[in-house]
């Protein structure tokens, strides 16, 4: 049985990281103090930033379900930020408690502390957390840790949530996601989302436009894209539909969708399978 390792290293704690913004937007708990002063600027900008990150996470609650609903055991889970309530693992394991995942983050204080809570579960036959980075997808493949847990002749459910914008199109993208897709065997499925505006109203537009334009200060800067540019990374895979390629909070909803809220259009979601 492996164990947990892991040594901290030194933070920048005075550049925010998407990882530890999205994470006061989830809980409103902010990592460091210089992230919150930037948090709430962004707030100002796009005052609806909190119910955003809420679709994101109830998102990949629902696609981790509903894997776990068609067989699927392991799970790997790339930018899965700082842990928080309803990660992966214990959702999938709400269904299928033999569910393994792997955890992916290169934020050292997501890995830290989602390394402390795994340690506290004591279960590192089922879970493990791997520090890395989507624009590198062999050394996740590839990492002892995933070897370990997670099996190439079996499905494995692929979640890169809230992670797509954050990735340069000089990084090509694309290439990055197909790079995995074709390490994934026959039967996997794979979730993603990516903030847009294209659907927005003129107003909407420019809040988003402004927040996005804040983040170049941080180290993960925002990057657009439209629903066409977010399809493509479907590419290989069989869109599940309906209901195909919509917004995070219309995907197979378990509760009325609010056709009114603001952050509705601003997140294209989708999940596609791997003939």
């Amino acid at each position: 049985m492996a164990e947990y390792d892991f040594r901290a290293r030194e933070v920048d704690t005075g550049t925010p990281t998407s990882a530890r913004l999205y994470h006061y937007y989830l809980t409103g708990e902010p990592v460091y103090r210089n992230d919150q002063i930037f948090a709430d600027k962004v707030y100002d900008e796009l005052p609806f930033l909190h119910t955003w990150a809420l679709h994101n996470r109830a998102f990949l609650a629902r696609a981790v379900r509903f894997m776990a609903a068609k067989g699927v055991r392991q799970f790997l889970d790339i930018g899965s930020g700082l842990p928080t309530g309803g990660n992966t693992h214990e959702v999938a394991r709400a269904i299928a408690p033999d569910a393994r995942v792997v955890y992916v983050d290169k934020d050292l204080d997501a890995v830290g502390r989602a390394h402390q809570l795994l340690r506290r579960e004591n279960s590192p036959e089922k879970t493990a957390i791997v520090e890395g980075d989507l624009s590198d997808p062999a050394s996740i493949i590839d990492h002892p840790e995933s070897r370990r847990l997670l099996n190439t002749d079996e499905p494995l459910g692929l979640l890169i949530v809230s992670v797509l914008p954050f990735v340069p199109d000089a990084s090509d993208p694309h290439r990055l996601v197909a790079d995995i897709r074709d390490r994934l065997p026959r039967g996997s499925y794979f979730a993603a989302t990516h903030v847009s505006l294209e659907d927005a109203d003129e107003h909407t537009k420019k809040q988003v436009a402004a927040a996005a334009a804040l983040y170049q200060a941080t180290s993960d800067p925002v990057h657009l894209r439209d629903r066409a540019t977010f399809t493509r990374f479907f590419d290989g895979f069989t869109v599940i539909s309906p209901p195909g390629v919509t917004y995070a909070t219309d995907w197979q909803p378990d509760r009325p969708v609010d056709k009114d809220d603001p952050a509705r259009p601003c997140n294209f979601a989708a999940v596609g399978r791997r003939p």
